[in-house]
This record gives C-alpha cells, structure tokens and sequence, in this order.
C-alpha cells in the first residue's frame, strides 16, 4: 500500500524501502520536525548542565554554541542519507557493518532509546505535576508517556504534523520564558572563569544532545522525493535541530546562573509565582516533552523491527507495531518512575557512554557513505541474509560480520576509554585535562583513520 495515498491514520511502512511512487513533501518539512522537536521549556535543563559542569555563565553560552553547531552538523550529514535511499538509518548500516554486524549499532540505539525515552519522560512528569499538583510525580510521567505513546503508533505523519503546528504554541511559551529571564537579569558577561576541564566535558555533552539522533534522522526524511537535494535536506534539518537546541539550551544556561541550576520548573515558578501563565506554560511543555518523547518510541520501534528482520523478514502489520513499541514503552517507564534524586549525575553518566559508543559508529557511517562508496550502495541486498553484505571477500565480510568496520569500531573505542569521565567510569587519561570527557576526539580520529586504511583500495577503486 502507497504510504502517499493511504488513507490509513496509522503509517503502513515499517522498515521497508519507500519507493519513488511513494516519496512526498519538500525538504523544508524536516525544519518543523527538528525545530518544534526541540523547542520545549524542557530541553532547557540540557543547557544547564553546562554550567552544573562548571562553567561560568560566559563560557557556558560559549560551549552551547560551539557544541550545537558540530552536534547538528553531524546529524544532518546523516539526514541526507534517508532521502537518497528511503530506508532507516540502521538498515543502512548493513552496509558497513554487515547484515549481522549491524546488531552492534541496533543494540546501541536500543540503549539510547531507552535513555532517552526515560529521561525526557521524568523531565515531562516533572512539568506535568507542576502545573497540577494533584497528578503526583508516579503519575505524571505515565499520562505524559502516552501521549507519546498514542503518536508513535500513528507513526510517520502524526509525527510530522503534530510538530507543524505544535511549533507556534513552543515558540510563544519558550519567548515568554526567555524574556522573563532576561528582564530577570544577573549574567556576568565577563570572560573570566575559563577552566579547560569543564569547556571541554560541556562540549562533549552539549554535542551528544544532537548527535543521538544520528541513528534515526533518516527515519524522518526517507519518504522525502528521490531527486531532493543533498544541500537541502541538509541545511532544513541543521536550521531546525541547532535552532530549536541552541534557543532552549542557551535558556537552560540563563536560569542556572539565576535560580537552582537544572530545576527549570522551579526556576518558573520563582519568576511568575503562582497563576494561570506558570500552569499554562508547565502544560504547552510537558505536551511538547511527550510529543518529542515519541521520536524515541517511533525509532526504537523501528530498530526492533530492524533486529528481527536479521533473522526473518516481518510482516508489517499493527500487531507488529504495537508489540514493537511496548518493550521501550514499559521498561523505559519503569526506570523513569524509579529514577533517584541524582538525576543530574545519571544523565551525565548516560550522556558520556552515549558519546563513547555512537562516535566510533557515526565516523564509520559518513567516511563510509560520503568517501568510499559516495552514496551508492546495493540498496535491495539490505534486505537479503545471504546477499553482498553477508559474505564480500573485497569488504573482509564474512557470515555477515564486516571486519574492516568492526576492527575500526572496536579499536576506536579501546583509544576512547582512557580519556571517559563520568560518574561510574574514570579514565587515567583524563587527570591530564583536568577531568574532562574527550573520548569523543580519539573516538572521532582514532576510528575514522583506521577504516580510511582499511578502506584505501575500495576507496580508489570508487
């Protein structure tokens, strides 16, 4: 069934290829999706970890700039690969890793599905509860996740016009927010305070917030026209996901120098009081919270569906899709409702395994699609266990496993560990830049040098 003349509420594609007859809309429909997506009171406590890491309120607002351009630069070299070959982003990675291999990146995405999902759930339930007392902090983040619940199943188009039109509401409550802030006052502007230690971890978190969504920004533009431009589906997405982030978070900066940093409903409340604007706002946020929420669904969803068509090609039916969303949707409440009072350090704690593991990943992807096969790749053997990405002497792909990828992932990370800071994990690395998180640079260069080598003949032969 054309996914275009479908009159089903209910999106008919799972992981499929979406045929050209199928494709539709413009490039300038992912700016809505990535800008409403990330346009929410709420994002703002991701902003404020830059300064919980220590930063000053100068080179904190630094850091979110400098962190959300390269996050969104990342993610949207990856958006232009859903428009070109209409599948989802770790179906793609069959063509690095292998039909098999691609299990590393898929049980990858689980994890960050799961993060994700529970954190924004707990921050939405904080909202919820807020503006209503009456629905405690158990019960807020239940109603909040089935919101997101309810637009995930309804899938591709819910999704995309639910963040049309929610991004106006967003806007007026993310500006009212912001000008109450700033007639607030209290910033000091001046250029002291520099400490490498927190720049460089705030640049590190800062630049996962996007680049976690490189595993499914796909997702959102393969049903977009064949013909789309590289530049177009690149610049839509870069403008909405940095704008939307870099707004909300230089937000989150502003009212953690003013008010308890990372308590951003508290944070409200101080500035209003209490009244109909504070309850008004918590509302529009923790709507905007549960629609953002069921991106996570959506995508851990498809990179179940993802999983099992390893083994057995799904039928794609509604069973399927609810079954496949219920596995995030239970555990990732039940660890939302049972989140501990040091929800701050577990978010960093996530956040840094999040670079650890997804750098490595994205490097291979981009050196792969943009250098070595420059975009084209044997889009039907994705689907095919026994096809070219199970067994390819030239690739070193053997029973589905791409060496060349997994040695480069494998020994990118290995250079990564010693330079991880957080909470559970203390590399020795890390005492020399006064105990910053930089994996993500030997995780970057490391990883990329070594498939580049790996992959010096194919890339000639391209």
């Amino acid at each position: 069934m054309s996914q275009s003349k479908s009159t089903s509420p209910i999106e008919v594609h799972h992981v499929d290829v979406i045929s050209r007859a199928d494709r539709h809309g413009t490039a300038r429909d992912l700016f809505p999706v990535w800008f409403a997506s990330n346009l929410n009171v709420g994002n703002a406590f991701f902003g404020a970890l830059a300064v919980i890491v220590g930063n000053s309120f100068f080179w904190a607002v630094v850091v979110v700039i400098l962190g959300n351009i390269a996050g969104a630069a990342f993610m949207s070299l990856h958006s232009i690969q859903g428009a070109k070959l209409g599948v989802p982003q770790l179906i793609q990675s069959r063509g690095q890793f292998g039909f098999i291999g691609a299990l590393l990146p898929i049980a990858l995405a689980a994890c960050l599905y799961l993060g994700f999902f529970s954190t924004t759930a707990v921050i939405g339930g904080q909202f919820l509860s807020a503006a209503v007392p009456a629905i405690d902090i158990v019960w807020a983040p239940i109603l909040v996740s089935a919101v997101s619940l309810l637009l995930a199943l309804l899938g591709y188009r819910a999704i995309h016009t639910a963040a049309k039109w929610a991004q106006w509401p967003l806007a007026v409550a993310v500006i009212v927010v912001t000008v109450a802030s700033l007639t607030h006052g209290g910033f000091d502007l001046s250029m002291s305070g520099f400490a490498l230690g927190p720049f460089l971890t705030a640049f590190g978190i800062i630049a996962t917030f996007l680049l976690t969504y490189a595993p499914y920004v796909s997702d959102y533009s393969r049903y977009l026209p064949y013909d789309t431009k590289a530049s177009d589906a690149f610049w839509w997405t870069f403008g909405g996901s940095f704008l939307g982030t870099l707004w909300t978070q230089l937000l989150g900066v502003m009212l953690a120098v003013q008010f308890t940093p990372g308590d951003t409903a508290g944070a409200i409340k101080e500035m209003f009081g209490e009244g109909w604007i504070v309850v008004t706002l918590m509302l529009v946020t923790a709507i905007a919270i549960a629609g953002n929420n069921a991106m996570n669904l959506y995508g851990g969803m498809l990179n179940l569906i993802t999983a099992i068509s390893t083994f057995k090609a799904p039928k794609a039916s509604i069973a399927l899709r609810v079954g496949m969303l219920i596995p995030t949707f239970a555990l990732g409440l039940a660890i939302a409702i049972a989140a501990t009072a040091d929800f701050n350090a577990l978010v960093g704690t996530f956040l840094s395994f999040l670079l650890l593991g997804f750098v490595p990943w994205g490097i291979i992807n981009l050196v792969d699609y943009y250098w070595i096969r420059k975009g084209n790749y044997d889009v039907d053997a994705f689907f095919k266990p026994k096809g070219r990405y199970f067994a390819d002497k030239e690739s070193w792909t053997f029973a589905g496993l791409n060496l060349k990828a997994l040695l480069a992932y494998a020994i990118g990370i290995v250079a990564s560990l010693p330079f991880v800071y957080n909470a559970a994990y203390q590399g020795f690395a890390t005492a020399w830049f006064e105990g910053a998180d930089i994996s993500w640079i030997p995780g970057l260069i490391v990883t990329g040098a070594v498939y580049l080598i790996f992959t010096a003949n194919s890339r000639v032969k391209s």
